[in-house]
């Protein structure tokens, strides 16, 4: 699996409308979820065209004059992709330092520690 392009946190905040969205939406509806902003909607249609040529999203349809977009992956796998280099397996940079600084720094909690065990048993099983 290869790494993909990086995106903005404007095209991060983008997607994230898109991941929630849960269905096929168009430029209009994402740029009204985009609350914490006052882009307009030609600078949320910009962001929208980088993630469709970076390959994040694809048109999927059209509604009346706009195109339907939806994602071309799932959250985790934008994680995965885009981050999983940095967790090499050297010493700081193993998964297992990873999730336990995300449980130090209260991002997960135990519930979570304990799932990840038994999803980890499942795949060794």
């Amino acid at each position: 699996m290869q790494p993909i392009k990086d995106v903005s946190a404007a095209e991060l905040k983008i997607m994230q409308v898109i991941w929630a969205a849960k269905k096929p939406v168009i430029i209009t509806e994402v740029w009204h979820e985009i609350r914490d902003h006052d882009w307009t909607y030609q600078t949320v249609q910009t962001f929208v065209n980088r993630l469709h040529a970076k390959g994040y999203i694809k048109i999927c349809g059209k509604q009346v004059r706009s195109y339907l977009y939806e994602p071309t992956l799932t959250p985790a796998e934008y994680i995965v992709r885009s981050r999983g280099a940095l967790i090499n397996g050297e010493k700081g940079a193993s998964l297992s330092d990873f999730v336990s600084l995300m449980y130090k720094t209260n991002i997960c909690d135990k519930t979570d520690i304990l799932r990840l065990s038994e999803t980890v048993r499942n795949i060794l099983h």
